[in-house]
């Protein structure tokens, strides 16, 4: 959940004039406690107002692209969306192996792997992404 991020501040400091549907697209993410599926960010705003896909898709692209959001590389290929505001650090993911959920673990220190990665050259590492597979305890009361 996002109860400390001022998005329309947000926006207004990057140049990023804060229009209802941008802002409606943060305030899902904000509010969810998982990296949420394009598909569901529509259907979460289409459930209070009308919206254009294509719309939604080109808000999450310009977001990336600012680095608002974080787009994750997920195995199913389906981009997985999460808020990269100061409140929202870069965090490990869990996946699950039969239902697909990708879940949100607890940020865990990695200033020494950052370190380690950038290696002797003095080279700049922008991003590391760790996803944990396994299945999910839902699915494991199932079985």
């Amino acid at each position: 959940m996002s109860d400390l991020c001022d998005f329309p501040q947000l926006l207004a400091g990057l140049g990023v004039k804060p229009t209802a549907l941008r802002l409606a697209v943060l305030e899902v993410l904000g509010a969810s406690s998982k990296a949420l599926r394009a598909q569901e960010i529509l259907e979460a705003i289409r459930s209070k107002r009308r919206v254009n896909k294509v719309t939604v898709y080109r808000i999450l692209d310009g977001f990336t692209r600012r680095g608002i959001l974080r787009r994750l590389a997920i195995e199913d290929r389906v981009s997985h969306y999460e808020l990269a505001c100061e409140h929202h650090p870069p965090h490990p993911h869990f996946q699950c192996h039969n239902c697909g959920q990708v879940q949100c673990l607890e940020p865990a220190p990695l200033e020494r792997m950052w370190r380690d990665l950038k290696g002797p050259l003095g080279n700049r590492a922008d991003r590391i992404d760790i996803r944990v597979e396994g299945v999910c305890h839902k699915c494991r009361e199932i079985s």
